[in-house]
C-alpha cells in the first residue's frame, strides 16, 4: 500500500492505523485505496488550513465543515464542479474514520453524526433493460464462434444472476459444476461479492445452456471462467499471463452490442443488474429477497428499484385509462338502466 504523502502531519499515523484496520477486516484493495486517497486529500487540506491540528483528537466539526465547503468549490480535471455523490463519498469516508476511533479505540473523537452528508437524492438508473431487450442483445451475438458463445454466456449470466461485472470477471471455472449444467431448472452458484461478502445467486436454464455451449468450446486450461480469445500467452519472465477478461472488456462488449441491437438506451453490465432486480420485483419477489440476491448490505439501496417498478405500473395504468377514454369517445351508447349497470 502506497505511503500517504502527508508525513509532515502527526495525523498521518492516525490515518494509517485506520487503513491497517481495514486491511485486517478484509476490506477490498479497491476500497482501501479509495480511503487512502480521500483521507490523504483531507489531511493535506488540514495541513494548509489548520496547521495547529496534530492528532485525530483535534478535529472539530468546524474543520470538517470547512472541508465540505472546500469540496463544494473544487473542480475536477475537466473544470466541472464535483458531483454531490463524489462530495458525499469524501465525507462518508471521514465518517468511517471517526467511527473506527469511536468504536475500536479509547480515543475521544468528534462524533461521526456531526459530519453532515449532502443530500444526493434518489438517483434512478437511467437504463433498465427488459427481458425483451436482453433477447435483442443475444440475437445480435453469433453462435458460430468462440467469442460469440462466450459473449452470449456473459450476457445471459449477468441478467440471470444479477452479478456485478467485477464479480462476473472474478469467477473461476471450478465454481461452475459443468456436469450439472442443464440437469436442473436452477443452478446455485456461490460467489464472493463486494466487501468480500459471500452470497448465493441462481442461474436459470437459458443461461446454463449458454454456459454449457461456451465451456464446450474451451480448449485451454486457464482457471478463469471467462477468458480472452488467446488464453495462455507466456510472460517474458516465464510465467503465464492471465487470460481472464477484465470489466472494461465486458463493458465495451455490452456497449457495442447495444448499438448493434438498436436499443434506445446505451446499456452497461450494471444496467443488466438493474434489469434483473426490476424483473424480480415485477414478478412478485419481496424486497428482502432481491436485497439478498443483489448482495446489498442495506435494504435502502434496494428500495430504489421499487420506484422503478411503481413507475412502470403507473404508466401501464395511465395507458389503460387513456384507452378506455378513447373507447368512450369513439362510441355513443344509450344510457343503461341500474339493472344493466350492476352486471357490467
Amino acid at each position: 500500500m502506497a505511503q500517504l504523502d502527508i508525513t509532515q502531519l502527526h495525523i498521518a499515523n492516525d490515518l494509517r492505523a485506520f487503513l491497517d484496520f481495514c486491511l485486517d477486516q478484509n476490506r477490498s484493495h479497491k476500497t482501501i485505496s479509495t480511503y487512502e486517497q480521500v483521507l490523504g486529500n483531507f489531511a493535506q487540506w488540514l495541513t494548509q488550513s489548520f496547521p495547529e491540528i496534530k492528532s485525530i483528537r483535534d478535529i472539530e466539526r468546524r474543520h470538517v465543515q470547512g472541508y465540505a465547503r472546500a469540496l463544494r468549490l473544487r473542480q475536477d480535471s475537466h473544470g466541472n464542479e464535483l458531483s454531490v455523490r463524489t462530495r458525499a463519498k469524501y465525507l462518508a469516508t471521514i465518517r468511517s474514520l471517526l467511527k473506527y476511533y469511536a468504536v475500536e479505540t479509547d480515543v475521544s473523537v468528534l462524533p461521526r453524526d456531526k459530519v453532515t452528508l449532502p443530500r444526493t437524492g434518489d438517483h434512478l438508473p437511467k437504463a433498465v433493460p427488459t427481458p425483451e431487450d436482453v433477447a435483442k442483445l443475444l440475437a445480435k451475438v453469433p453462435t458460430d464462434s468462440f467469442v460469440g458463445l462466450r459473449d452470449r454466456a456473459i450476457l445471459a449470466l449477468l441478467f440471470s444472476a444479477g452479478l456485478r461485472v467485477a464479480e462476473l470477471c472474478a469467477l473461476d471455472r471450478s465454481q461452475i459444476r459443468e456436469e450439472r449444467l442443464g440437469s436442473e431448472p436452477v443452478l446455485e452458484l456461490s460467489i464472493v461479492g463486494k466487501g468480500r461478502h459471500s452470497r448465493i445467486v441462481f442461474v436459470n436454464s437459458a443461461a446454463q445452456a449458454c454456459l454449457r455451449d461456451y465451456l464446450a468450446a474451451r480448449r485451454d486450461d486457464d482457471p478463469a471462467l471467462f477468458v480472452h480469445t488467446h488464453p495462455g500467452k507466456k510472460a517474458e519472465a516465464g510465467g503465464t499471463v492471465s487470460a481472464r477478461l477484465t470489466p472494461r472488456t465486458v463493458q465495451e462488449m455490452v456497449r457495442r452490442l447495444t448499438i448493434k441491437a438498436g436499443l434506445a438506451e446505451r446499456l452497461t453490465p450494471h444496467a443488466l443488474r438493474h434489469g434483473f432486480a426490476v424483473d424480480l420485483l415485477r414478478g412478485g419477489a419481496d424486497l428482502r429477497t432481491v436485497q439478498d440476491l443483489l448482495g446489498h448490505r442495506s435494504v435502502t439501496t434496494t428500495q430504489v428499484y421499487t420506484r422503478l417498478t411503481s413507475q412502470a405500473l403507473r404508466e401501464g395504468y395511465l395507458k389503460r385509462l387513456s384507452l378506455r377514454a378513447a373507447d368512450r369517445d369513439a362510441t355513443t351508447e344509450p344510457e343503461s338502466s341500474p339493472e344493466q349497470s350492476d352486471h357490467q
